[in-house]
């Protein structure tokens, strides 16, 4: 049977604060770079995120990723470069905890001790108890802030079932004591009406436990699922700048604040800042050597640009909003040009001349066919093949194979002419 909505509940939909938003650029931008990223290029990212008033961030999962851990700490701790209520965290499964626990001891005890460390893959050797060990031996060597990632493969509806897994192990970190939790949408399938379902029927369930979603936008949902986890409850809210994440990324959250702002709603009671926001966005992309999207809501390079030629709906509302004028062929009328040139401050003696409007049309027509349209078509192309061939070169799974057969045979080699030289 579906899950359904808890009587009662009522939604949430302006005018409410969240306890924070959790930043995800770092780890699974770095995890989708095809090629990794330079420290120093990550560190200046973190610096920057930190900067936009995000107070949240997910550093990796990675056994290198603890000595740069412990880089942003010294950043934050030795040269006051990041804010000191900035919380740093880490991840890890009970798959892989054993080493990355081993990986964190080169942090001091101290400094260990203000870092946030997410364990996921809670039900791996549930019989075994295997969180409780792995949990307590966190504790032994310094971590004291606790969460827990809950990994789903949702479908278009919950069943009573999946729900009670997911209770299940809600329970389990509970006795721990962990009272933040992470419910995510591993593989992106997950829809805002069923999010809404999911988000009333947990913080009904478990009132004094502070929960957030991890939303991948597979489906193009992310936003809109992140949206209804915080419209039905949940206290907190995740997603990446310029929606860096995992294959189609996480929520964007310079939309999420945009949308915050328009709505009233506020995160420990504030706003980020938008300006640091969208430059971030840019700084995300070089770092992972990503190409600009120019068309991305709200911090795209070229979102503000509009055609002043056509019907600008916009204007014609008289909406508000930054906005760079361009024009082109389709909006290349005498009226439109006759226009421009009346907000400008052309005599009138001009504007009413129809042939002199008429030859500024068209010779903005001929420029843009002859001149700047096959010079940017020309250059189009270029751009695409370097594209193709800055995004070959990838490592795969098969290249493993080989450098093993490679080191092998290698070492065959060398054994060879160690034996006939004995």
């Amino acid at each position: 049977m579906a899950l359904s909505m808890p009587y009662g509940h009522k939604p949430r939909f302006k005018d409410f604060d969240l306890i924070s938003i959790s930043d995800e650029t770092i780890r699974e931008g770095l995890e989708r770079a095809l090629f990794g990223a330079r420290d120093e290029d990550k560190l200046a990212l973190v610096e920057m995120i930190a900067c936009t008033g995000i107070k949240d961030i997910d550093m990796g999962s990675g056994l290198q990723e603890a000595k740069f851990l412990l880089r942003c700490l010294n950043s934050q701790c030795l040269l006051n470069r990041i804010p000191q209520d900035v919380n740093f965290l880490f991840n890890l499964t009970l798959k892989t905890w054993e080493p990355l626990k081993e990986s964190l001891k080169i942090i001091p005890r101290k400094l260990l001790e203000k870092v946030h460390v997410s364990i996921g893959m809670v039900e791996f050797q549930e019989e075994k108890n295997l969180l409780a060990k792995a949990h307590g031996e966190l504790f032994d060597i310094g971590i004291r802030n606790f969460r827990s990632s809950i990994l789903n493969a949702f479908d278009t509806e919950i069943d009573n079932e999946h729900y009670d897994f997911i209770c299940r192990q809600i329970e389990r970190v509970k006795k721990l004591g962990i009272g933040k939790v992470r419910i995510n949408d591993s593989v992106g399938t997950l829809y805002p009406d069923v999010t809404a379902i999911l988000a009333a029927n947990l913080v009904n369930d478990f009132s004094n436990m502070t929960f957030y979603l991890h939303s991948h936008d597979d489906r193009g949902l992310g936003l809109a699922n992140s949206l209804s986890s915080v419209f039905h409850g949940f206290q907190m809210i995740e997603g990446g700048i310029a929606g860096f994440g995992n294959r189609a990324g996480l929520a964007n959250i310079e939309v999420l604040n945009q949308i915050f702002i328009e709505r009233n709603i506020t995160v420990n009671g504030k706003n980020l800042d938008p300006q640091k926001l969208k430059d971030a966005a840019g700084l995300a992309e070089k770092t992972f050597i990503v190409i600009p999207d120019v068309y991305r809501p709200v911090s795209g390079l070229l979102v503000e640009n509009e055609n002043a030629g056509i019907v600008n709906v916009p204007d014609y509302l008289n909406v508000k909003r930054p906005v760079k004028y361009f024009v082109n062929q389709v909006g290349l009328f005498d009226d439109t040009v006759r226009q421009i040139l009346k907000d400008s401050g052309m005599l009138s003696e001009k504007i009413d001349d129809p042939d002199f409007i008429s030859k500024v049309t068209g010779y903005l027509v001929n420029k843009l066919d002859y001149e700047i349209l096959p010079k940017k078509q020309r250059l189009w192309q270029e751009i695409h093949d370097s594209i193709l061939s800055l995004y070959s070169g990838i490592l795969r799974i098969d290249d493993v194979e080989k450098t093993a057969l490679q080191i092998l045979h290698q070492q065959a080699v060398v054994n060879e002419i160690k034996r006939r030289e004995a």
